[in-house]
């Protein structure tokens, strides 16, 4: 929640830093106009830095500035699509995502266990704040100490011995302080000066302008903001002094500035007590106030109208219509052609035959999400020269949109009318059923961190077991309707053992949220009861829907579980005999067997093998012969048995060096080499031992 608040206060600062620079422009053509009008610009800045929105306006002077282009904050927990410009067509054909998370306990920006540990930034803006904040409440009880012996002279005005400078402090009973050595003269101009302040509650301004300075202290230009915006606050309460005691009185009231001036503040930092400055520039500006004429003034106010307007608004865009963004899509296909290396075509002509909804669902992100199908035709100058490749197809002379994985399927976002184009997902992975477009739109939104890889909040299962390959995968569950014993369980993903992810489809033609209901009311009524056990769940998925075979024993299941756990790549062991290692690729064959001992006395009754046919223990079962492919790596180990001493006295030989383990292989002559362990984990094998054959 504080990342999320921190990039929207980000996003606030640099919209406000366009218009503090815009202000200092047109402060700079006003410098010898009266300071009211460039004191009432800065109200634009802080409404800039405190309004977390905006209207969009054709008058908006920002049309240099793309706010959609500053850091959009997105909730992981609920994600906002706000204005996603620019996003790029994302190629999410391929639903199964490889997660190379070697056991770190760190899941990249999906894992928000808090932002001490996470983000850096976000606890430097707070420690900033509350250092800022701290200083100021320090200064303020210093100051109050001082003003022990302070002396009400009348109403809220209170005189103090040794004070160098008058000030304001207070918020709702503000108190005007001023030095007791004052003559009747100038104390009259300093409490006018001062009440000045009070009637135009220049005391909260500042108040509120400390307050928003200390949550955008990064901010450089914010500071500067702060400083000007106070010194034409002082500017302009002089001239309003001014005009109420006539030109006349200047000399006399410069006089009583000049007596007071110290070139300092009283309290550095503290907004509660702010005293006057800058006195050069205040009597300098004092002495050439001359007040404007009528038309000058009409004038002025009108600037200082539109610059509020234009500042204070967001630029419209140009919107574009879902056949706006087809025909976009398209232009970067035409482009794609054209510039391919093995073509040498140009295209003469583009027609859309198809761009229809294919669905639209409410509950996904804030906004409505919406799949729109594509097809188009695009008219080569030669259809002979196209070289046809990847699903590529033509229909009297046209090329079609057809692709290696299918047809393109345009995503959008809808903000009441207004689409937004977040990219393509295609039609090769998605099926007409509701459910299965969801999945694709999850995924896909998944790809591009648009939402958490948690479908479902809650309580969650990680189910680990063996494929008939011999790897080791496993299952995240998850409770889709109701928490707790009563609420049903699904497997939301499954992972295989090299950290691929496969989410699942449930079956059906509603969509994804209803079936579960209908699943949970079905259980409410004592049917389906079965769905509330999770390894019944489990094991039903397993050997139904995957295909593979496994029982209640041969389940490892963490209950209860975290996204962590499942993103924790398994490790998965295989044994078989190795053979045509390839040092280029770094590859191998594993012609994979089962070694069955005489303690798995389940599987040896399972084959009918006796003990003629276990002399030495142990059986070698290989009914197969399809060689698996590995990868090693640099990391890969390899260990053998030292036989002959070829390698050392170490009888159980170690290395990480592949020739070594191929010199040794040779040492078998007729071929029949022993069968070896492997480790494998993402992707990789961690480690080949071999196997002792008695």
């Amino acid at each position: 929640m504080l990342n999320m608040l921190f990039l929207q206060i980000l996003d606030m600062s640099i919209t406000a830093s366009y218009v503090i620079l815009i202000v200092l422009v047109i402060r700079f053509f006003l410098k010898k106009m009266p300071k009211i009008f460039s004191y009432a610009l800065w109200f634009v800045v802080l409404f800039r830095l405190t309004c977390p929105f905006s209207w969009k306006s054709n008058l908006s002077w920002l049309i240099l500035h793309n706010r959609s282009a500053n850091i959009i904050p997105s909730d992981q927990s609920q994600p906002i699509l706000n204005g996603f410009k620019g996003v790029n067509a994302v190629d999410v054909s391929n639903f199964s995502v490889p997660m190379a998370d070697s056991g770190n306990d760190s899941i990249g920006k999906m894992d928000f266990s808090g932002i001490w540990g996470d983000n850096i930034v976000t606890v430097l803006w707070l420690a900033g704040i509350i250092l800022l904040a701290a200083y100021s409440l320090i200064s303020l009880v210093g100051l109050r100490m001082q003003l022990k012996n302070a002396v009400c002279d009348y109403d809220n005005v209170y005189l103090v011995e040794n004070l160098n400078t008058p000030f304001v402090m207070g918020i709702i009973q503000p108190k005007i302080y001023i030095p007791a050595q004052l003559s009747g003269e100038e104390e009259k101009y300093i409490l006018l000066h001062e009440q000045t302040h009070l009637k135009r509650y220049d005391h909260l301004i500042k108040i509120i302008s400390f307050f928003v300075l200390c949550i955008h202290w990064f901010n450089p230009l914010c500071w500067l903001a702060f400083f000007l915006s106070s010194k034409d606050m002082e500017m302009s309460c002089d001239e309003s002094v001014i005009k109420q005691i006539g030109n006349q009185g200047k000399k006399n009231y410069s006089q009583s500035l000049l007596f007071m001036a110290t070139g300092k503040k009283i309290v550095g930092g503290t907004p509660l007590a702010f005293g006057e400055g800058n006195t050069r520039d205040r009597i300098k500006n004092i002495l050439n106030y001359k007040k404007p004429g009528f038309w000058l003034i009409v004038l002025l106010v009108f600037v200082i109208f539109a610059a509020g307007i234009g500042l204070s608004t967001d630029p419209k865009e140009n919107t574009k219509s879902i056949k706006d963004y087809a025909q976009e899509y398209i232009s970067k296909e035409v482009e794609a052609y054209e510039n391919a290396e093995y073509q040498n075509i140009t295209i003469i002509d583009r027609k859309i035959t198809r761009l229809e909804q294919l669905s639209r669902f409410e509950e996904i992100m804030e906004y409505p999400l919406e799949l729109w199908r594509l097809e188009y035709r695009l008219k080569p100058d030669d259809i002979n020269k196209i070289v046809m490749a990847g699903g590529m197809n033509e229909i009297d002379g046209w090329l079609t949109e057809d692709s290696s994985m299918g047809k393109p399927i345009l995503v959008f976002s809808m903000k009441k009318t207004t689409p937004q184009f977040l990219g393509v997902i295609w039609s090769g992975e998605v099926t007409d059923t509701l459910a299965s477009q969801e999945v694709s739109v999850r995924k896909f939104l998944e790809s591009m961190g648009l939402l958490p890889q948690e479908t479902y909040r809650g309580n969650h299962i990680v189910v680990k077991f063996l494929l008939s390959t011999g790897e080791t995968s496993q299952l995240f569950m998850s409770q889709p309707a109701v928490q707790g014993k009563q609420g049903i369980w699904c497997v939301e993903k499954w992972m295989d053992g090299n950290g691929y992810i496969y989410h699942d489809v449930p079956e059906t033609d509603l969509s994804i949220n209803d079936y579960y209901k209908a699943l949970q009311e079905q259980c409410d009524k004592g049917q389906r009861t079965e769905l509330l056990n999770p390894t019944d769940v489990a094991l039903t998925y397993i050997n139904e829907t995957l295909g593979q075979h496994a029982v209640d024993g041969n389940l490892e299941i963490k209950n209860p579980a975290v996204l962590k756990d499942f993103l924790k790549t398994p490790e998965s062991t295989y044994i078989g005999f190795v053979s045509d290692f390839n040092l280029e690729t770094d590859m191998f064959h594993l012609d994979p067997i089962e070694w069955i001992t005489e303690d798995n006395e389940e599987r040896i009754k399972q084959l009918n093998l006796s003990e003629k046919d276990m002399p030495n223990g142990y059986y070698i079962y290989n009914p197969y012969n399809y060689p698996h492919t590995f990868e090693v790596n640099k990391d890969t180990e390899y260990s053998f048995i030292n036989w002959s001493g070829e390698f050392g006295s170490e009888r159980n030989y170690k290395t990480k060096d592949m020739k070594e383990l191929l010199q040794y292989l040779k040492t078998y002559k007729d071929g029949t080499t022993p069968p070896f362990w492997i480790v494998t984990k993402d992707g990789y094998v961690k480690s080949i031992t071999e196997q002792y054959v008695p």
